[in-house]
C-alpha cells in the first residue's frame, strides 16, 4: 500500500492502522516527513500571500500612513502617543508604542502585522508569532529603515520565502516526531490496559498514523480560517481515541490454558 492510500485509510480505519505495524521503519519515516510537509502547506499559502501584499503595499505604506516610528533600546517609539490601525488591502497594521494592544488583542483570521511596545506580532489566519525587537541586531528598525530594506530585498523574495519554508519545515518536522514519541509512550499503557502485546516499535509505527486525522483537521481549520477554542486539546484528544481504537484491533494475547 502506498503512503497515500494509507494516509487516506488513516483517516477512519484503526483497523489499518494496526495493521501497518508490520512495515518498515523506513516508510514509517517517510510518511511523517510527507504529514509534515502537508500540515504546513495552509500556512505556506497564507505567508505567501501576507508576503506579496507586504511588498506590494508595505512600502507605500510606510512612506504614506504608518505614523513614523523607531526602535530604541529593544521598544517602540513612535510619534502618536494612541494606537493607530491602518487597514491595507490585504493586510492590516497595527503601530502602539503604549503597550494598550496586545498579542491576546489581535482578530483571529485576519493578516496583521502588529508593531507593539517590545515586540512585533505577526498574525496569520489563527496563527500568531511574537518577534522581541532585540532578535533583530544589525537592522535599522524605523520607518525609512523598513521601507529601503523591502525596497532592497524585494527581488530576492522567493529565495526568502524559500528560506523562510525550510525553517518551518525542520520545525514542524521536530514536533510531529515529538508528538509521534510521546504518544507511543501513551499507545504502550493503553495496550497494557487492553491486554495487548505491542512493542514501542510497533507503537511508534502505530502512532505515525495515528496523529493523521488531528493533523488534517489542523489544516482544514487553518485553510478556513477558523479559531477552534482549545485548539491543541482538541489535537491531543483525537490523536489519543485513534491510537486507542488501532491498539484494541490488535489480537488479545492468548491465555495460556492452566492445568489441573
Amino acid at each position: 500500500m502506498n503512503v497515500f492510500k494509507q494516509l487516506w485509510k488513516s483517516l477512519y480505519s484503526p483497523k489499518d492502522i494496526a495493521s501497518f505495524r508490520f512495515q518498515g521503519i523506513g516508510k514509517t519515516l517517510l510518511f511523517l516527513f510527507i504529514l509534515s510537509f502537508l500540515s504546513l502547506i495552509p500556512v505556506i499559502i497564507q505567508v505567501t500571500q501576507l508576503g506579496n501584499a507586504i511588498f506590494s503595499e508595505g512600502e507605500d505604506l510606510l512612506q504614506n500612513e504608518v505614523p513614523s516610528f523607531e526602535v530604541q533600546n529593544g521598544t517602540l517609539v513612535s510619534e502618536n502617543e494612541e494606537p493607530v490601525t491602518i487597514d491595507g488591502t490585504r493586510f492590516t497594521v497595527i503601530v502602539d508604542d503604549s503597550g494598550e494592544v496586545t498579542e491576546q488583542n489581535l482578530r483571529a483570521g485576519s493578516s496583521t502585522i502588529a508593531l507593539l511596545k517590545e515586540e512585533i506580532v505577526v498574525a496569520v489566519g489563527p496563527e500568531r508569532q511574537s518577534y522581541p525587537y532585540t532578535m533583530f541586531t544589525g537592522i535599522t528598525f524605523s520607518t525609512e529603515g523598513i521601507s529601503s530594506l523591502l525596497s532592497s530585498i524585494e527581488g530576492a523574495k522567493y529565495i526568502l520565502y524559500f528560506f523562510i519554508f525550510f525553517v518551518m519545515y525542520i520545525f514542524s518536522t521536530g514536533l510531529i516526531f515529538l508528538k509521534v514519541l510521546l504518544f507511543s509512550a501513551l499507545g504502550l499503557l493503553f495496550a497494557k490496559s487492553l491486554e495487548k502485546k505491542l512493542s514501542f516499535r510497533h507503537s511508534f509505527r502505530i502512532t505515525s498514523y495515528s496523529v493523521v486525522l488531528s493533523t488534517v483537521f489542523l489544516i482544514i481549520i487553518t485553510l478556513a480560517g477558523s479559531a477552534v477554542p482549545a485548539v491543541n486539546l482538541v489535537n491531543w484528544l483525537v490523536t489519543s481515541i485513534m491510537l486507542f481504537l488501532s491498539i484494541k484491533e490488535i489480537p488479545s494475547r492468548k491465555r495460556k490454558a492452566s492445568s489441573t
